[in-house]
């Protein structure tokens, strides 16, 4: 039996598939899910998600989030999702520099420490876009 795999960001459902396996990246390390898996819900982090079927592996960087698994339905909640194929090197290198500099501008200016913290998850989930895109050249 297949699983259904979502994945939902606040602006739209960014993938709705089947799969034989899917590897999700959390707090604790990779944790693949296989039919049949127990009732789970935890915490996403910035990193690759693998969705395995007939063999091949398909890779979506997501960023933070949740992952809710209830018999072969996973749905994964998570601020921005972007498949591999469609990652430009060089537009996520530009973004992740202006990135840091306001993360180094708002920590020297003292400035409210949410906005320091959105400002370090959009670094982080622009460095797993890097990574995952690296490993797929």
């Amino acid at each position: 039996m297949s699983l259904t795999l979502e994945i939902i960001t606040p602006d739209e459902r960014v993938l709705s598939t089947k799969a034989d396996q899917v590897v999700l990246p959390t707090e604790s390390g990779e944790t693949g899910i296989l039919s049949g898996h127990v009732p789970i819900v935890t915490k996403v982090v910035a990193g690759e998600l693998k969705v395995i079927k007939s063999g091949n592996t398909e890779f979506i960087a997501v960023d933070h989030g949740f992952a809710k698994v209830i018999g072969n339905t996973i749905s994964v909640l998570t601020e921005a999702a972007v498949d591999v194929k469609d990652i430009d090197l060089s537009e996520v290198e530009s973004a992740q520099a202006r990135a840091e500099e306001a993360l180094c501008i708002a920590a020297a200016e003292g400035h409210d420490p949410s906005e320091v913290d959105r400002l370090e998850s959009n670094i982080q989930f622009l460095i797993a876009q890097k990574l995952a895109k690296g490993r797929r050249r």
